[in-house]
């Protein structure tokens, strides 16, 4: 079996990609509603401008990168399956539309952190990034359970 260089993981990003933004384009004026419980009750929305953000935020690792276009394309399956890490509030200055930030993990091979927001003048909860490890770690010093 060959082994992945990063340009083939670069192309399986960019494939990836463009699978989520086909199911990006099916949410066009009609996105997606569930409500889960996972340690806290949340109607989430997924919209094409939520899955249009989350595949567009890449980091430096194509491997992860890779993954995370995988994954955006099941949100709600990663949902379901997620165990809930907490919650942190929004840094000042930034994001005034969302009350806070909840955090879910995921090991899929590779451990991936969902991080979604409460809106404030509606309660929906919807997905804003997936994230790495070490971007998570940046992040907990602030996170409450």
């Amino acid at each position: 079996m060959a082994k992945r260089t990063d340009e083939g993981y670069y192309i399986e990003s960019k494939r990836f990609r463009e699978e989520a933004l086909r199911i990006a384009d099916t949410l066009k004026n009609c996105p997606m509603h569930f409500v889960i419980t996972n340690v806290i009750t949340m109607e989430v929305e997924i919209t094409k401008s939520d899955l249009k953000t989350i595949v567009s935020k890449n980091t430096q690792d194509n491997r992860f990168n890779a993954f995370k276009n995988k994954v955006a394309q099941d949100l709600k399956g990663f949902l379901e399956k997620s165990i809930y890490e907490g919650w942190r509030e929004v840094l000042p200055g930034k994001h005034p539309e969302t009350a806070y930030f909840a955090y879910f993990s995921r090991e899929l091979g590779e451990k991936a952190y969902l991080c979604i927001r409460k809106i404030k003048n509606t309660g929906l909860f919807k997905p804003y990034a997936i994230i790495d490890q070490k971007t998570f770690d940046a992040e907990i010093q602030n996170l409450r359970k």
